[in-house]
């Protein structure tokens, strides 16, 4: 059974369909596929600090070297886009065609690209895209992020955020939480996540989840 997290904050937002998440180490970006924008808002009070384009907005949202990278289109292509200029600086293919991309995070280690139909989460090269590493999963992904010592994704269907052991590289933990999870992220000390039914960003501590 799913063990049970409480939320430590909540953030109300006005949005209509929330998908990804991101943190830039100043704030929470949080992309919205109705308004088809990337919005960053200050998590002390909700105000919206920046809006930023991006048609076809879906699923997943990450930082890259300063820039977004957003997962975007039919086919999920990751998209990277200048955050102040609002250009797209580079556009992906998606590196498993005709599969269903909704985890996104950017690591120096590499990119993790997490599948809701294979119940895969892979490790790519930054550089290239070539696989580095893949772990199976038993959840239906919607939402990747990563401590230090943990893969963290978001199960929509089952409201559930569970963390995988990279060093065992076996699932430890699920937690219940509030709503239905997306979009992922860590900003050191709490997981935040997009609540896709309530249409707000909330952030849960978990015990352990930065062992260093």
């Amino acid at each position: 059974m799913p063990l049970a997290a409480g939320t430590v904050r909540d953030v109300p937002v006005r949005a209509l369909k929330m998908c990804g998440l991101t943190w830039s180490g100043q704030f929470l970006w949080f992309s919205e596929a109705v308004s088809n924008e990337i919005i960053a808002i200050d998590t002390c009070d909700g105000t919206v600090l920046h809006r930023v384009p991006c048609p076809e907005v879906r699923t997943d949202l990450t930082t890259l070297r300063g820039n977004l990278m957003q997962i975007a289109g039919g086919d999920r292509a990751l998209r990277v886009i200048d955050p102040n200029s609002a250009a797209v600086v580079a556009e992906v293919p998606n590196p498993r065609p005709g599969h269903v991309l909704c985890g996104l995070e950017a690591t120096s280690h590499g990119i993790w690209l997490g599948y809701e139909d294979l119940g895969i989460i892979d490790l790519r090269s930054q550089e290239d895209f070539h696989l580095i590493d893949s772990i199976h999963v038993g959840g239906s992904v919607a939402g990747v992020t990563v401590s230090d010592s943990f893969l963290v994704y978001a199960d929509y269907r089952a409201a559930t955020i569970n963390l995988v052991d990279l060093d065992e590289r076996r699932e430890l933990a699920a937690y219940s939480v509030a709503g239905n999870p997306t979009g992922l992220t860590w900003d050191g000390s709490k997981i935040w996540y997009c609540d896709h039914t309530t249409l707000q960003l909330r952030a849960i501590t978990v015990p352990g989840l930065d062992k260093s």
